[in-house]
Order: C-alpha cells, then sequence, then structure tokens
C-alpha cells in the first residue's frame, strides 16, 4: 500500500538538498575553510580564487603579525598661519616678509601637512621653500591661471625633519602677483 505523503516527502528532501546548496553558496566560508581555491580544478572563477586568494594572505598576514590593522584615531586638523605677500618676477623669487620656522615633530608622531592661501589677481605659481636645507619643499608647487581671485590647495608635502627655516617663492610671467591668506594645514592622529 503506497501512502500519499511519499510525493509530498520527495519534493521537500528536493527542496531541502536546494536549500543547501544555495545556502551553500550565499554563506560565507572562510578562506583557509576552502578547500576548492587551492584545487586544480574547481567550479570558481579566476575572479573569485584570486579574491579568496587574496583574502587569505590577509588573513595569515594577520596571524603572524605582518599587517596590523589600522587604528580609528581621531584626526585633528589645525592651521598655521603665514604671511603673504606682492611680487613682480617672471622666475621663482621670495616674497618679501614671508619668513617663518616649522617642526612637524612639535605636533605629534603622525603628522600630514598641506598648504593653502589665494593668489589675488588668479595668475601666477607659488610654492614653500626650506631655506634650512636650500630646497623647494617637495609637492608644495602650485600654480593658478584663471584671472580671478582664486584659491589653492596641496596634497601633503614633504617637510624635512627638525627646526626648519621656511618662506613662500611665486612667480608670474605675466605681472605683478599677490598671494593672501596662506597657512599651514597640520592633521595629528
Amino acid at each position: 500500500m503506497r501512502s500519499k505523503w511519499v510525493p509530498g516527502m520527495l519534493i521537500l528532501t528536493v527542496l531541502s538538498l536546494a536549500g543547501w546548496q544555495v545556502y551553500g553558496l550565499l554563506s560565507p566560508r572562510t578562506p583557509l575553510e576552502d578547500p576548492e581555491v587551492l584545487a586544480s580544478s574547481t567550479t570558481m572563477t579566476i575572479e573569485e580564487r584570486v579574491i579568496t586568494l587574496e583574502s587569505r594572505v590577509l588573513t595569515l598576514e594577520r596571524n603572524t603579525g605582518l599587517v596590523k590593522p589600522k587604528t580609528a584615531g581621531k584626526l585633528k586638523e589645525q592651521f598655521v598661519t603665514l604671511a603673504g605677500g606682492t611680487l613682480i618676477a617672471s622666475d621663482w623669487t621670495k616674497i618679501s616678509g614671508t619668513d617663518f620656522s616649522f617642526d612637524a615633530a612639535l605636533y605629534g608622531g603622525s603628522v600630514e601637512v598641506s598648504w593653502q592661501g589665494w593668489i589675488e589677481n588668479g595668475k601666477g605659481s607659488v610654492r614653500l621653500y626650506d631655506s634650512t636645507n636650500h630646497r623647494a619643499v617637495d609637492s608644495s608647487e602650485l600654480s593658478v591661471d584663471s584671472g580671478v581671485r582664486s584659491s589653492f590647495y596641496s596634497k601633503p608635502i614633504s617637510i624635512w625633519r627638525g627646526q626648519n627655516q621656511y618662506y613662500l617663492e611665486g612667480k608670474n610671467p605675466w605681472g605683478e602677483m599677490t598671494v593672501s591668506g596662506p597657512r599651514l594645514r597640520i592633521v595629528t592622529r
């Protein structure tokens, strides 16, 4: 005698197996538990294998201490106001009265410095010059060619260690140039 619930059980069993397969695809497997990653034949795509292997390497590096997790510290932003000035020069020339000294170590261990300001006539180039080490500060050179008052913002600049002396330099082959509101932006962790 055949029971009526057998076809129903068969359908439930098939659905259950299909559900486990879907769950297996959707549930995250840790890279260390995934035997398909290193298998010579696999159903994974190349992209899936690369992602899994990268994750596996990162996990191993963290476990061995080669990679330290970033600490989410609060960022603190400070500004140091600099003197501006006016010049007429077609080659790099010191802007009179803009001398200042700066030591990044006074702000802590993890410091990022950039600088910003305005070029009033909207034409010309400016940069910071390290007179202690006789060099233009890396990544500090900025140019504007708008014809109207324009702001400038640098990416992080390369400040050398120690209490160094600096000044602003500028050039404008088209005539007079005025730099106003220059300041250093100091971000610390």
